[in-house]
């Protein structure tokens, strides 16, 4: 996931700062590499490298970027999408035609694309790729389209098409014509990526989220419907929606890993995590805890509303120490398992002899007990834990994870509950008590789907019931057989 960001503003003396402080606004999504690029009337500049925002760029830079007069800037800041980080995979990245072209086209994207040999055929011959960064296929395919169609909404409509089924994606491009330079902002037919726009003091802002917005004193106009694109230029900022179907916004991040401050699909983040909360206790009824504490960060809205609906107390009885990196991501399960064991320390005044009630986003390998937080309470002295998780049983692999094969379905924790036995066909109190024995504590209280959706909107909900972005026809075959198991067991 990344946290990609365009803005256009040719009379804006500030504008490179404002693409600094946007794009590190969603510092969140990614640490790995950070971005930015800057069109003037002359051509694109590019910085990027390996880090955070703030490790990549400095004031020095801003300064030198902003002397080039910009009228455009781009910038990404992300986990990177290769396994190892390295700076010429990084983004914004450009793209190389073998032949001469009128056009330059410089691109980041968040999102993921699956199958893309099969794309290469379309430019093999035309384009030369100097990243293994998939990015840099959707960017080739996009200059071969507006060397087609121009710097227009045809050539935007060439795209969705070409990636309609297997890609998500949310893109900002600048695009240099000889003579200006232009910022182009697409996002795929079912929203499945968040992305929003707005003015800010007459500038133009687009955004992974809209606390980029906020950081600069502003507010969005709005979130973008599927297929729907932006081409800024001297001609003026025009929006036009490529096509009508019905859009799929991917709810897990609403859920786990946006920023608390920013919108997704018109609510608050905070309070769809508090709301999942409220309607965890509502859902269940009662609870042995003495007082209630999150698993920081992304477990603090939802044990507010925990707390409230049981009419506990709440403590930040679990400290985030300085040395915590984000485990998220990380694919393998055991090694993730001891990087979250140095993210958390307990307090022993606040734990020691008590029944806990811990809230947290969602359980997906279990590993946040092996050595993790949960090892960390009761090794403060807890005697009693009962996991409320404003997620449900993810019964599947996010479909960035397909590449790793089968085993990245084999060591969700659900799969691991019930291993050699079908999960599919398990009520909820017996999910519930085989991941509590598996994670080692005494109670697990997942959500629904049927409460997620009616708090977060539909959407996909892709771990929970297979309500993937993908066609089916992309699909590896393992998960064919899974998901056909999964909807036997539910007729």
């Amino acid at each position: 996931m990344d946290g990609i960001v365009g803005i256009y503003g040719p009379d804006d003396r500030e504008l490179v700062a404002k693409a600094f402080l946007a794009t590190g606004a969603c510092q969140h999504r990614g640490k790995a590499t950070t971005g930015i690029a800057v069109g003037t009337r002359k051509g694109i500049y590019i910085h990027k490298g390996l880090g955070r925002i703030a490790e990549v760029i400095d004031n020095r830079l801003i300064g030198i970027f902003q002397d080039l007069e910009p009228v455009v800037a781009i910038g990404n800041i992300g986990y990177g999408k290769s396994p190892v980080a390295e700076k010429y995979n990084a983004e914004p990245i450009e793209v190389y035609p073998v032949r001469q072209s009128r056009y330059k086209v410089v691109l980041t994207l968040d999102g993921y694309l699956l199958r893309e040999e099969g794309l290469r055929t379309e430019f093999e011959d035309s384009y030369v790729l100097k990243t293994i960064n998939k990015t840099e296929i959707i960017g080739a395919l996009l200059h071969k389209y507006i060397e087609e169609e121009g710097i227009s909404f045809e050539a935007g409509a060439k795209l969705v098409d070409k990636l309609r089924g297997r890609a998500t994606f949310a893109l900002t491009a600048i695009v240099y014509d000889q003579e200006e330079c232009s910022l182009i902002t697409l996002n795929d037919p079912l929203a499945f990526e968040p992305f929003c726009y707005g003015m800010i003091d007459g500038t133009f802002l687009a955004s992974s989220e809209s606390c980029s917005h906020r950081r600069l004193g502003g507010f969005i106009d709005g979130e973008y419907n599927g297929a729907e694109m932006t081409i800024c230029s001297s001609k003026g900022i025009v929006r036009k929606r490529l096509s009508d179907e019905t859009i799929l916004p991917d709810t897990f991040q609403g859920v786990y890993f946006g920023n608390v401050a920013s919108l997704y699909r018109g609510k608050e983040i905070f309070q769809i995590r508090r709301e999942l909360g409220l309607r965890l206790a509502k859902h269940y009824g009662n609870s042995r805890a003495d007082l209630v504490i999150p698993n920081p960060e992304s477990g603090w809205g939802v044990t507010v509303g925990v707390a409230e609906g049981l009419g506990k107390s709440l403590f930040p009885a679990l400290i985030k120490l300085p040395q915590a990196v984000r485990t998220f991501q990380e694919g393998e399960r055991m090694t993730r398992t001891k990087e979250v064991g140095l993210k958390f320390g307990g307090i022993d005044s606040l734990l020691k002899g008590k029944n806990i009630a811990m809230g947290d986003d969602s359980i997906v390998r279990g590993s946040v007990s092996e050595g993790g937080s949960v090892w960390v309470v009761y090794n403060a002295g807890a005697k009693y834990i009962e996991f409320w998780i404003s997620y449900g049983p993810m019964f599947f692999p996010s479909f960035k994870e397909w590449h790793r094969g089968v085993e990245c379905l084999n060591e969700l924790a659900v799969q691991r509950a019930f291993k050699n036995d079908n999960p599919y066909d398990k009520s909820e109190e017996e999910i519930n008590k085989a991941v509590a024995k598996l994670i080692g504590v005494n109670e697990v209280r997942y959500n629904t789907a049927d409460i997620i959706r009616s708090v977060a909107g539909e959407g996909s909900l892709q771990a929970l019931d297979a309500s993937y972005p993908i066609d089916p026809e992309f699909w590896p075959d393992w998960l064919k057989v899974e998901v056909e198991r999964y909807h036997n067991s539910k007729r």
